[in-house]
């Protein structure tokens, strides 16, 4: 991206810019346009906020432009937040022509635009998509990083990135929530940066986290792939999957408790009606955990 650096606002964690950024725009009775499956935290936030969620399908090419560009021929919402890059839950990327027309219309309609890019650096097959934030949006895309899936999920540190005006009034509001950083950490993690660290150790991340995906979908097929079904997931840390509507999703998380395995309920993304899917990261795990999980998985099922 084209930027300065007073045009970035670092934050402890990608939810707190994700909330500055939600905070300097939406006030009781707002609207956001959202994904009908979205991450969680997300919406809870802008509904703290006082906002109403918008809900627009997502499908396998990402979420529905057209549908977005109806709404906003109708009356301008507030806010769009969308997660173009390894969409969470459901890991789907934004295709090209739908980025396209989204760009138009964000021009278009001037709408404020909330970009969640958690995962960037983590693809696999090809290079990473490059973000929204990055063509030309007339100062529309607000921008949403994280360090802390770089590093560990400890280690919270994720940023924002917008118009320098922008920047400066959000820093004034964090400043309200969180006086200062950890700044002899930020310190420590551009360190990383600057020596070249951080480089080779997402080059190695990468290379073992695609070798994990491989193994955890080949498990994943052989357990499940009966009364399932789920795609190679591109990038990213985790397997969106989708259950035959006959299989509870809770009750499978009450079987493998027995057998003292955590797996969610699924209740987080209970969005439609018709979603009976579950999220499962691999990224943690070694090869015997794997083997553990899915035996256990076939199991229960």
């Amino acid at each position: 991206m084209n930027i300065t650096p007073e045009q970035v606002l670092v934050t402890h964690g990608a939810q707190l810019a994700i909330s500055v950024a939600a905070s300097m725009i939406l006030r009781p009775g707002s609207t956001v346009i959202v994904g009908d499956v979205n991450y969680v935290l997300a919406d809870r936030l802008f509904e703290q906020l006082g906002a109403k969620l918008i809900k627009v399908k997502v499908d396998q090419d990402g979420i529905d432009v057209d549908a977005i560009e109806s709404i906003c021929k109708q009356s301008k919402p507030s806010l769009l937040y969308i997660i173009p890059h390894h969409h969470h839950p459901t890991t789907v990327t934004l295709n090209a022509e739908r980025r396209v027309k989204l760009l138009d219309i964000i021009r278009r309609y001037r709408l404020p635009v909330i970009e969640d890019d958690y995962d960037y650096d983590f693809h696999y097959e090809n290079a990473p998509i490059l973000p929204l934030a990055s063509a030309e949006h007339d100062g529309y895309v607000l921008y949403v990083g994280s360090i802390s899936k770089t590093l560990a999920p400890t280690i919270r540190l994720g940023y924002l990135i917008g118009g320098e005006n922008f920047i400066w009034q959000a820093a004034k509001l964090k400043q309200v929530l969180d006086i200062r950083g950890d700044v002899l950490f930020e310190e420590s993690v551009a360190h990383l940066f600057d020596m070249g660290e951080m480089q080779r150790h997402l080059r190695r991340s990468v290379k073992l986290y695609k070798k994990r995906r491989d193994e955890f979908c080949e498990i994943l097929s052989a357990s499940i792939g009966n009364v399932a079904k789920f795609n190679y997931p591109k990038g990213g840390m985790a397997v969106w999957t989708l259950f035959d509507p006959e299989y509870s999703i809770p009750h499978l998380s009450e079987r493998l408790a027995n057998r003292g395995i955590y797996m969610n309920d699924g209740s987080l993304h209970k969005y439609r009606i018709d979603v009976n899917g579950i999220r499962f990261g691999f990224a943690s795990l070694n090869s015997n955990e794997m083997e553990t999980f899915g035996q256990a998985l076939k199991e229960s099922i």
